[in-house]
């Protein structure tokens, strides 16, 4: 992978995949989602309080308040509003017939000009919810255990130095072409033949999977992981050292790229008087 500007790609191995459900990992990508878009300041708040905020508002719809609030206020919801979508329909397809092997979250004004990419390298296989494997850890602990790489990572807080103002936040997801697994929601994402990552873009690899390819038995009478296990070691090996090889997104024989069909647009806090007009919502 190659990113063309001073920093150099980063990638962080979380090697968790043995431990998650289709469920739970659907869980960590949105609250990763979340976590990249307060870090990166495309909201100026935690999703949590975004969400506690603006249904506060909501709850009072005949106060009217200053322009500027009504106006944040329009701004705030919409961008949680194509957050939820974007997060909701992510959740769908990670639980659905086959896990997309990729999401990227992409920060810029347009897909080809992005400064950020954030790239989840997603397990080839996930438990099944039903699944009583021993392998599997509740979600609680694989947050805590991937929040807690996140922000000690010394490399991560390098990107995060440097601020970034608000922008759009693109989502793709990639898929491995197969005979009767390669659909997703039609309202939800869009087929894309690809776009190159610029040069100058910040490109931050988080890898899911583990090299422990026995860990990935589950049920074992159901035998749902044979095709993996089958695989010869060394190939996958050299697969996954090859996929962090990106300049660019693109659709081919192998595996489909699709993009969400809502964006978030960032936005800042709106401060009157020097006081968020958040707090006037809260007191609604």
């Amino acid at each position: 992978m190659t990113s063309g500007g001073n920093l150099k790609p980063m990638t962080i191995d979380l090697n968790i995949g043995d431990q998650l459900t289709t469920i739970s990992c659907g869980h960590i990508v949105a609250e990763l989602i979340k976590f990249i878009a307060y870090q990166r300041l495309q909201i100026p708040y935690t999703y949590q309080w975004l969400k506690q905020v603006i249904n506060k508002k909501k709850e009072s719809p005949e106060k009217k308040d200053s322009f500027q609030s009504e106006r944040h206020f329009r701004v705030a919801s919409n961008a949680l509003e194509n957050l939820d979508f974007i997060l909701k329909s992510l959740l769908k397809e990670i639980d659905g017939a086959s896990i997309p092997s990729e999401v990227c979250v992409a920060l810029g004004a347009t897909p080809i000009t992005c400064r950020e990419m954030y790239r989840f390298l997603l397990p080839s296989m996930c438990h099944k919810p039903q699944c009583h494997s021993t392998n599997i850890a509740n979600d609680q602990k694989i947050q805590r255990s991937v929040f807690k790489t996140l922000v000690t990572s010394e490399s991560l807080s390098k990107v995060f130095f440097d601020t970034i103002s608000p922008t759009n936040m693109y989502i793709y997801l990639k898929k491995k072409v197969s005979s009767n697994q390669d659909v997703v929601c039609g309202d939800s994402f869009v087929y894309i033949s690809g776009c190159r990552i610029p040069r100058s873009a910040k490109i931050v690899v988080l890898d899911f999977s583990t090299p422990n390819k026995e860990s990935l038995s589950c049920c074992n009478d159901l035998q749902v992981f044979g095709d993996v296990i089958s695989e010869d070691l060394d190939k996958l090996k050299l697969q996954e050292s090859a996929i962090h090889n990106f300049d660019e997104i693109e659709s081919n024989d192998s595996a489909t790229w699709f993009q969400s069909s809502y964006v978030m647009k960032g936005f800042k806090d709106c401060i009157v008087n020097g006081i968020s007009v958040t707090n006037a919502w809260l007191e609604s």
